[in-house]
C-alpha cells in the first residue's frame, strides 16, 4: 500500500513538472516572426526597424505616393514614421524574392499561411484577408483589433495574408494606428 502511494506521489510530481516545462517551452512569437526576409541573402525587414536599415535592404526608392508610401523593386511598399519601418507590404511581383521569417509564401494557400502561423486571429470569411492582431507587448495574437487609445493602437500589428481565389497573393504588415491615422511622418 505505502508502494503504491509513493508510486503515485512520484507520477503526480512528474505531471506537474511536465506541465510546467511545456508552458515555458510554449513559443512566443517576436515581430521579427512577421518580419519579411530577402530571399536572396536572408536579410530581414520589419516593423520598427530603422529606415535607413530597411533601404538598405531594399534598395532604391523606385516611386513615393503623397499618402508616404514608397515602391521599391519587386513591387514592394513600405512607410515610416520618426524614421521608422510601420508598414510593409509584399505582393505577387516579390514571390521569388521575399518570404516571412517562418518561410509563409506569397503562392501557398490560406490555410497553409494559417499551419505556420495558427488559428488566433481575427475571424475570417472565404474571401476576407486572414488577419493577424500581434500584442507586442505580450507577444501573443488576439482575436480583434480593438486598441483602447492611439498608445494601445500603437503596439498592435496588423500581419495580413490577402489572397485570391485561396492562394495567398499579398502579404502587409502594419500597426494598428496607422490604419486610421496614416503611415507617414
Amino acid at each position: 500500500m505505502m508502494r503504491t502511494a509513493c508510486a503515485l506521489l512520484i507520477l503526480f510530481i512528474v505531471a506537474l513538472a511536465g506541465c510546467s516545462s511545456s508552458e515555458k517551452d510554449e513559443k512566443k512569437f517576436t515581430v521579427e516572426d512577421l518580419g519579411i526576409v530577402s530571399k536572396a541573402d536572408g536579410r530581414k525587414l520589419y516593423y520598427g526597424m530603422k529606415q535607413a536599415d530597411a533601404e538598405a535592404i531594399l534598395g532604391q526608392k523606385k516611386e513615393q505616393s503623397g499618402n508616404g508610401e514608397i515602391e521599391y523593386d519587386f513591387g514592394v511598399k513600405a512607410s515610416y514614421r520618426d524614421g521608422k519601418l510601420v508598414y510593409l507590404r509584399v505582393g505577387e511581383e516579390a514571390k521569388d524574392h521575399y518570404k516571412t521569417a517562418l518561410n509563409a509564401e506569397i503562392g501557398m494557400t490560406k490555410d497553409q499561411f494559417e499551419s505556420i502561423y495558427g488559428n488566433v486571429h481575427m475571424p475570417t470569411s472565404p474571401d476576407a484577408p486572414l488577419t493577424y492582431v500581434f500584442n507586442m507587448k505580450k507577444r501573443v495574437f488576439l482575436e480583434e483589433n480593438a486598441p483602447k487609445n492611439d498608445k494601445a493602437a500603437k503596439n498592435l500589428l496588423l500581419f495580413h495574408a490577402m489572397e485570391y481565389d485561396g492562394i495567398v497573393d499579398t502579404i502587409a504588415i502594419i500597426d494598428s494606428y496607422s490604419t486610421s491615422h496614416g503611415s507617414s511622418e
